[in-house]
């Protein structure tokens, strides 16, 4: 769900569409320079493809400064995730209409291109990639249980829930697996549950032991069922579902303090 497998390799879908954007936008602009019409138009679109990534990179940093005042170094750390897109949306144009303004050559092949990276972006997102909240997935009615031997019923009702699908064998889960554990202890008002994928109990306890993490909220799926219901591609993926076990967010890979914390600022 909300991810594109290719092999090994699980991409979400927003960054795939993305992905699109930037490729359509250097491709044309290489066919349109090799052509001869515009030969300037191929480094204008590599530039304005790096300042779109550094705008909307910056853009979600800037909007969760205090997540990153803490450990300034970890805003590098893009692969987890976190882009404004439309804060890279406004740099890539306005560098576009700076260029414009230099170059007079470029006036009629900038506008042109820039619509087709955003169509490439823009229009599988839209008809291919629905809104969370609007995509009728629900939270499995799956009875887990956790380290300690009880039973939690993960459908359970009352409180909204972010549910962390993981393993111990998967390098970007382990990554992030402090932030949830610290706020599956923190947000008694959001359920944090940590959902391991076909692994015995005592996998998961060496290894919350070995990295000394508390069992707070982790949950032993033996057989996979909850991944299997909800679709998932990869580990790790998050997701996060109101009250009423409604699914009001997703996220596919690692994902960094801010976004968890936003995750969870949107449930409250």
């Amino acid at each position: 769900m909300g991810a594109l497998t290719l092999g090994p390799l699980v991409l979400s879908l927003d960054r795939a569409f993305a992905a699109l954007g930037f490729i359509v936008l250097l491709l044309a602009a290489e066919a349109w320079a090799r052509r001869g019409r515009r030969p300037e138009a191929s480094a204008w679109a590599w530039r304005t493809a790096a300042l779109t990534f550094v705008g909307a990179r910056a853009g979600f940093v800037l909007s969760n400064l205090a997540d990153y005042a803490a450990a300034p170094w970890t805003a590098l750390a893009f692969w987890q995730g976190g882009f404004a897109p439309w804060w890279g949306v406004a740099s890539g144009a306005a560098y576009a209409l700076w260029a414009m303004r230099r170059d007079a050559t470029l006036r009629r092949t900038i506008p042109t291109l820039g619509v087709l990276a955003l169509l490439a972006w823009w229009l599988p997102s839209a008809l291919l990639s629905p809104a969370p909240a609007a995509s009728g997935v629900v939270i499995p009615a799956v009875v887990l249980t956790d380290l300690g031997g009880g039973q939690v019923d993960l459908a359970a009702q009352g409180l909204p829930t972010v549910v962390n699908v993981w393993a111990t064998w998967c390098p970007p889960c382990r990554r992030e697996l402090p932030l949830f554990s610290a706020a599956a202890r923190e947000t008694p008002d959001v359920r944090v549950l940590l959902v391991n994928q076909r692994e015995g109990a005592d996998t998961v306890r060496g290894y919350l032991a070995a990295e000394g993490l508390s069992d707070t909220g982790v949950l032993l799926d033996r057989t996979g069922e909850v991944g299997a219901r909800l679709n998932v591609a990869g580990l790790p993926t998050t997701f996060a579902f109101d009250a009423e076990g409604n699914l009001v967010d997703l996220h596919v890979g690692e994902l960094s303090a801010a976004r968890l914390r936003a995750m969870i600022a949107q449930l409250r």
